[in-house]
Parts: C-alpha cells; structure tokens; sequence
C-alpha cells in the first residue's frame, strides 16, 4: 500500500486534534466557567446543561493536544527522508528546497492570523470590551489573555521568537507552539544527517539535548532551553516513522504499550514536579497511541473514517491560528450586552465552535492550500 494511502488518516488526527483545542478555548472563553461560575450555583443548570458542562471538561487539555501536534509532525516531516534512507543510503539532504518548502508551510497561515488579531483586537479595545483592559468576571482568562503589540512583538512573532523574548501578538496566545515547530524545522538538516548514519545515535543526541535544556537557566538561554527540551517530543514522531520504514526493527504492537502513560499521567502526573517532564510523558504516550493504530491497520483494522476527516486535517493550521482572536472578540461582544456577566448556557460555545471551522475551511483555500500544491494532479502534501 502507497505511503499516501496507508497514512491518510493522520490528516484526520491533526484536524481532531485542532478541533480539541478550538473546542477547549471556546468552552473556556464563551462560557461562564467551571469553578468561576457553575460551581458556584449548579442548581440553576438543566440536566441537559450539567451534561454538557462535565462533558465539555473533557476538552480541557489542549495543552497536551498541542504535544501530539508535535509528535505528529516529527512523524510526517522524517517520514519522507526515512524512505529515501531506507532506498538509498547515500541520499543527500538538498537545504534550500527544504527550507522553502517549510517557510511556505508556516507564514502564510501566520501572516494571516497576525492580520487578523490586529484587526479584531483593535476593533475590540476601540469598543471598549472588558476582556481587553483583563476586567472580564472571570480571573483565569484576565490571568491569561493579554493584548501585547508593539514593532517589538511584531518582528519577534514574524521570527518565531514569541514566549523566548516576545510575547505572542495581540491576544493571540496558541502562537506559541509556533515558535517551537519552526525551530524543530531550522534542528532538523543537522539531526537529518546524525539520524542518516545512526538512529539511535540521533535519538541519544536528543536526549542529550534534552538534559542539557534541564540543565541551562531559561532565564539565561530561553529558546535554547524551550526548543532542546521540547525537541525530544517532536523525535519521538520521527523515531515512529524510522519504525514505520524499518529503520528501526522494533515492532509496533510493544510500543503501542506506551499507551499505559496516558492513565499514570491523568493519576498521578499533578505530584510531578517538572511541567517539561510530564509534557515529555504525554509525548511517549502519543507516540505509542499512533503505534498502536499503525499496529492496529496491519491487522486489517480499517481507519477510514478518521481518513475520510481529511478536510479538517487541511484547514486544522488555519484553524488553530486563527480560532482564538474571534473567540476573545466574541466574549467582549458577549459581556458587553449582559452587564458583564458571562453566560450560563452553552448557546455561544457552540455557535463559535461552528464559526471558527467555517472560517478555517473557508480560508486554508488561500492561506494554506496555494502554498502546499505539488504535482501535476496537485495534490496536497502531508506536511
């Protein structure tokens, strides 16, 4: 079976994974809020609405769906040089096609969203919306979301260097992860070349990166520390793919048995100490998940339906860049018209939930989808 069609349903796990997140922050900040507001007068909830509430809890850690993101992109960016290794092992890294190819991939959709948090921010504070001078009812998202502009920002954003020396731009916040892809890209040419003659010998590098960012005061080194440290989550998709290619001899129905950090983490991962080390746990246990569907596809388990999300999976970058700066937009809108009481039904969750994929789709057609064509039939790269 082509790598095209054997893998197509990893384009539908990073449109849910997108989707997980929009629905997080959504849930988050076009409702009242768990401990801010239900718990405070549950009675006055529906048996519908207490449903809703404790099934909208499960979209509370988009954080750790970002770490997927990472595993999931290490998977598909070694994944096609793992093949020529695996045909050739003399196969020479060509950098400048390289690069090209990721910048198309990461400004585009980023040029866009910070067009559209200028915009949207500007308009709110013009409109004198609470949630953009952090008086809003509820103190987490006052704690969180700030509007931080400034050429500064600006140029650090446009450089990938948001949450290192910048803050993210306006109040757009899931930039963040940005940062960390672009300079997983900018790592990958030298780890291309350790992984080429030695993958255990790129895995041990990593690792050894990742100690020496415990180590190093962020303080001190920021990027350094935040990209070594994270760096080992983002391998961990590409040691799935040497597997996937048999590079590695290590058969995937063990590995999917990582799976088991996942309950370890959800019982006990609050007494660890370290936030980077149970990040780097949830990695190993997103690792083992897609091992345990590449297990499960040799058994002739079918994965079409998670194929057949593939529209989500197109638009999920415009989706996660651009969801945010409209919902906080949308809770300035909300407040402005109830006294700045924020609601105690699901009406505005939903509606932004609907708006956010509607806008993504309709704009990955020009942010995304003209920079990423290939081939005579133009068909869409998997990265």
């Amino acid at each position: 079976m082509p790598w095209r069609q054997r893998l197509a349903f990893l384009d539908g796990l990073r449109g849910l994974a997108a989707l997980y997140v929009m629905i997080g922050h959504s849930r988050w900040l076009l409702w009242e809020g768990y401990s801010e507001g239900f718990l405070k007068h549950p009675g006055e909830y529906s048996v519908f609405g207490k449903t809703m509430v404790y099934f909208l809890s499960l979209f509370t850690y988009g954080h750790e769906a970002v770490l997927f993101f990472f595993v999931l992109s290490g998977l598909v960016i070694h994944l096609k040089y793992s093949v020529k290794l695996r045909t050739n092992s003399t196969y020479k890294f060509e950098f400048f096609p390289y690069l090209k190819k990721r910048a198309k991939r990461i400004y585009p959709p980023l040029i866009y969203s910070i067009l559209i948090t200028t915009l949207l921010d500007a308009a709110g504070k013009h409109l004198g919306f609470s949630i953009y001078d952090q008086i809003t009812p509820n103190k987490s998202i006052n704690d969180v979301v700030l509007c931080n502009t400034g050429l500064k920002t600006l140029l650090g954003n446009l450089l990938l260097l948001q949450n290192a020396w910048v803050p993210t731009w306006g109040t757009n916040g899931p930039l963040w992860s940005l940062k960390f892809e672009w300079w997983f890209y900018m790592l990958y040419p030298l780890l291309f070349f350790i992984n080429k003659r030695s993958t255990s010998g790129s895995l041990f590098f990593v690792i050894f990166l990742y100690f020496l960012g415990l180590i190093f005061p962020e303080s001190v080194f920021p990027l350094f520390v935040q990209v070594c440290t994270y760096l080992l989550s983002w391998w961990i998709g590409c040691v799935v793919a040497d597997i996937l290619t048999r590079r590695i001899r290590v058969e995937t129905r063990y590995l999917s048995l990582l799976v088991l950090v996942f309950p370890f983490l959800l019982l006990f991962g609050h007494s660890i100490p370290s936030v980077i080390v149970v990040d780097t746990f949830w990695a190993v246990g997103f690792g083992g998940f897609l091992c345990l569907l590449l297990f499960l596809q040799d058994k002739n388990v079918s994965l079409h339906y998670l194929a057949r999300l593939k529209w989500l999976g197109d638009c999920s970058y415009t989706l996660y860049v651009t969801h945010f700066p409209f919902f906080v937009f949308f809770n300035g809108i909300i407040l402005a018209n109830s006294n700045n009481i924020m609601p105690k039904h699901f009406l505005f969750v939903f509606l932004g939930i609907v708006f956010a994929v509607a806008f993504a789709w309709g704009s990955h057609f020009f942010v995304e989808l003209p920079f990423v064509r290939s081939g005579p039939k133009n068909q869409k790269q998997g990265a």
